[in-house]
């Protein structure tokens, strides 16, 4: 069963046969109109479409033309994207049929043409990517600072840049003024370090209540 656009468009193509005996000129106006909104479906749209010289199609262009575009749509569908390529091409040769010049400089125009807007668009699909990524690295720091490690962890921010001194979180580095980085990934922890954490955050109150405050790096 069609569905609503696959309906819209076979009654776009009956209405250029209809218009042909009555106004060709809006006849040819309507085909384009029909090729044009095909290639935007299947994203093979090309502006020199609109400047080509087309003959207005008889019933037989018509019915091949028809033909192809559910044939490339249907394998589309599917996902069988080189049978979809295959249809396409002959779908273009068709039109280039069509032209009132030479079809096969028209047909070489087209795909080349087409095959360029899919380049570009390629390649600016790739610098939106980039950027996105580089937007995320800056919005989302790969490091903490020291007083950040120190909330997470529970204790202050001089016992953090002692640990950072001993070498106790790999990866982390000072910067030229002196800022220590330490690497968000050495703080991901299992459930059991989790829970060894706790005891030991636990161990530390104990002892801040009997003796007060204490230095947690010295336990």
């Amino acid at each position: 069963m069609l569905d609503v656009r696959e309906q819209e468009q076979e009654k776009l193509w009956d209405s250029i046969l209809t218009l042909a005996n009555i106004d060709p000129e809006q006849a040819k106006v309507v085909f384009k109109a029909v090729v044009e909104r095909s290639l935007r479906h299947v994203g093979m749209f090309t502006p020199l479409i609109t400047s080509i010289p087309l003959r207005l199609p008889d019933n037989e262009n018509v019915h091949m033309l028809k033909n192809l575009e559910k044939q490339i749509n249907k394998y589309l569908v599917q996902n069988e994207e080189e049978k979809a390529y295959e249809f396409f091409v002959e779908y273009i040769e068709a039109l280039s049929n069509l032209t009132e010049t030479d079809s096969k400089i028209i047909q070489r125009q087209l795909i080349a043409s087409i095959l360029r807007r899919q380049r570009q668009k390629s390649v600016s699909m790739s610098q939106r990517l980039s950027t996105a990524m580089i937007s995320t690295e800056e919005d989302e720091p790969l490091y903490y600072t020291p007083k950040e490690v120190a909330k997470r962890l529970g204790v202050s921010d001089q016992t953090v840049r002692r640990m950072c001194d001993r070498r106790k979180f790999p990866g982390a580095y000072q910067t030229d003024g002196g800022h220590w980085k330490i690497p968000k990934d050495v703080l991901i922890t299992t459930e059991d370090q989790d829970e060894k954490a706790e005891q030991l955050l636990q161990h530390i109150d104990a002892k801040n209540t009997k003796a007060g405050d204490i230095d947690e790096f010295d336990l």
